[in-house]
């Protein structure tokens, strides 16, 4: 079944570039084939890697697509089998959305980051979740829990607490889209969000530093 999707490159006061993909993915699946095609395919050239995804609309995504007989463009190595219809396709974040597409993947150049945004059941854009190309560079991720069956655990990459987190969600500012802090309640640690300057991420040192003392009274 086919997941109608949009991905491309985010610009200013919530403008984007797309092109169209037609069996796209939830971000669970996505997210880590787009890290694979950054490393593997672009070599973490990230502009490389937008200006071949806006080259062309999409079937669907892969690392290591097979020529296919019934397909009438040859696959592009290394990223995915390209339709031969369709055009790139200019947005707004606060615009209204046709039913059919489900997903919108934005690539943050100047940040190696890619904001994942989901259709909402008023016809908007949603913000779902943001995710640096480079996972080291999360502050908070999800890892499966030990003991099967129980819901996925949100850890700090700073302390390791695990579902220690505070998270706080206002309409933005910017008058669209919606300011976030998202922050860990043991170190401190946090990630502030907002429609059009995108995260802002604060690690706070630990374990936390302990006074010194030299002596004096």
């Amino acid at each position: 079944m086919s997941t109608p999707t949009l991905i491309g490159v985010a610009a200013s006061r919530g403008r984007y570039t797309a092109r169209y993909l037609q069996f796209g993915e939830d971000p669970e699946k996505l997210v880590p084939l787009l890290r694979r095609i950054w490393t593997d395919t672009f070599g973490r050239d990230t502009n490389a890697m937008a200006a071949a995804l806006l080259a062309h609309n999409w079937w669907t995504l892969a690392i290591n697509p097979k020529p296919r007989r019934w397909d009438r463009q040859p696959p592009v190595a290394g990223l995915g089998y390209p339709a031969d219809t369709g055009t790139t396709r200019q947005g707004l974040l606060r615009e209204d959305i046709d039913g059919a597409l489900e997903w919108l993947y934005l690539l943050h150049l100047d940040q190696r980051r890619l904001v994942v945004y989901e259709a909402s059941i008023h016809g908007h854009w949603l913000r779902h979740s943001a995710h640096h190309l480079d996972p080291v560079e999360d502050l908070f991720v999800t890892e499966p829990a030990p003991d099967e069956g129980d819901p996925e655990m949100t850890v700090c990459t700073v302390c390791g607490a695990v579902d220690e987190i505070d998270h706080i969600e206002v309409p933005s500012m910017a008058g669209y889209g919606h300011d976030t802090v998202t922050s860990c309640t043991r170190c401190g640690s946090s990630v502030a969000t907002d429609p059009m300057f995108g995260d802002h991420v604060t690690r706070k040192p630990w374990p936390p530093h302990s006074p010194t003392t030299d002596g004096t009274r």
